[in-house]
């Protein structure tokens, strides 16, 4: 069964920046502002806000990002495919970061308004600030 779930559209334009695989953490990550680093045997990869990307590596802007809202066990099953498979099916490509509590979609500026429809297609909902 798929999982309908709660999504929040943040704000922020995001880049994807990827940097050899030893480059030094810039210390601007220690900042508070969300962000995701990933080193793997392969390459350093970080996912932040537009105006904090590293300026010395590859670099790919113009992301925006869908949350998850709410915290999810976990122990659930299916909540990443529940968004993955409508967002394939419209043939919107994204990168898929999850945490403990929360699982994050960021995908070009150019497919949001695409991305929004198939999601609530799929039966979830965005939330918005109140």
């Amino acid at each position: 069964m798929d999982q309908k779930l709660k999504l929040r559209l943040l704000d922020e334009k995001f880049a994807v920046s990827l940097m050899p695989q030893f480059a030094e953490l810039p210390s601007v990550f220690a900042k508070g502002e969300m962000c995701f680093v990933m080193r793997t045997d392969d390459d350093l990869t970080i996912i932040c806000p537009e105006f904090m990307a590293p300026d010395n590596g590859q670099q790919e802007i113009g992301y925006r990002c869908i949350r998850t809202e709410g915290q999810i066990p976990s122990n659930a099953t299916g909540i990443l495919i529940s968004l993955v498979k409508p967002l394939t099916e419209a043939e919107i490509s994204i990168f898929a970061v999850s945490t403990f509590h929360s699982d994050y979609i960021f995908l070009m500026e150019e497919h949001l308004v695409k991305a929004t429809h198939a999601l609530q297609h799929a039966g979830h909902e965005f939330v918005h600030e109140e």
